[in-house]
């Protein structure tokens, strides 16, 4: 295979199996997969309440955004570093960037006043009975199963899979031809292309959530997609994610499961 066909393989195969992903993911996941539809699925199906819909959405997030695209990653020679897998982020050493973890926690919490956020989430309505019936265990539980099957797989695939491998790619073909880069080492529009790409799919896959929530995608997918370029890790994105998530679920169950009120 001649050099300049054998180039087109990888982001061939990297997008059709992101492409797929996604389609898979909005398809067989609330709200497009119905509650029915997911009390039909063997094992699954037999678990009571929304629990079925709610596993299946933390399954799938796992495989379709998580184990496929590393495999896949792997096929490819892929190192950890190079898709984002760092835990020795300085970011980590600054005062300020823990500050932030509670800040998101409260925009989080102040996000769950919204009408329909506070009525789409949890992930398991049921969860809040729960709550209501034997304390905050479950809830902490959920939130556990949220983060490393959900919202890990989510930040791997957006900021690591389709993002910092072609953007450190092209960072080291230009290493040769320094004219060909800006200051910052790689072209600003080439960083902005791949910073904007990710987030249209990542934007997309909050259709059938909540409106502000929608728009809410779209900043938020620049914001984690440049803090993952400057740090080169998807864990600052990750844990700051995570505190969102973790602020609007956690107002909602204890409010609406009389705790505050």
């Amino acid at each position: 295979m001649k050099p300049q066909n054998s180039a087109w393989w990888k982001p061939l195969v990297y997008i059709a199996v992101a492409s797929m992903s996604c389609v898979l993911f909005f398809y067989l996941t609330p709200p497009s997969l119905k509650a029915e539809t997911a009390r039909s699925v063997p094992i699954i199906g037999t678990l009571p309440g929304d629990l079925p819909g709610y596993w299946i959405r933390f399954i799938l997030s796992f495989f379709l955004l998580g184990i496929i695209p590393a495999m896949v990653a792997l096929l490819f020679r892929e190192q950890p570093a190079d898709l984002g897998l760092l835990l020795k982020v300085p970011l980590f050493k600054k005062s300020w960037f823990w500050l932030l973890v509670p800040i998101a926690a409260s925009i989080g919490a102040l996000g769950a006043l919204s009408p329909g956020l506070a009525a789409y989430y949890p992930y398991s309505r049921d969860l809040i009975l729960k709550v209501r019936g034997t304390g905050l265990a479950p809830f902490f539980l959920h939130f556990a199963a949220y983060a490393l099957l959900y919202y890990l797989p989510w930040e791997f695939f957006f900021r690591g899979f389709l993002l910092l491998p072609w953007a450190l790619e092209a960072e080291r073909s230009l290493i040769p031809h320094p004219e060909a880069a800006d200051v910052g080492g790689i072209g600003t529009s080439t960083v902005a292309a791949l910073v904007f790409f990710q987030t249209i799919p990542s934007t997309m896959l909050h259709f059938g959530h909540p409106l502000s929530e929608l728009l809410g995608a779209i900043p938020a997918g620049i914001a984690f997609g440049l803090l993952a370029w400057k740090t080169k890790s998807i864990i600052p994105g990750f844990i700051l994610h995570a505190a969102l998530g973790f602020g609007t679920d956690l107002f909602i169950v204890l409010s609406q499961g009389g705790y505050l009120g």
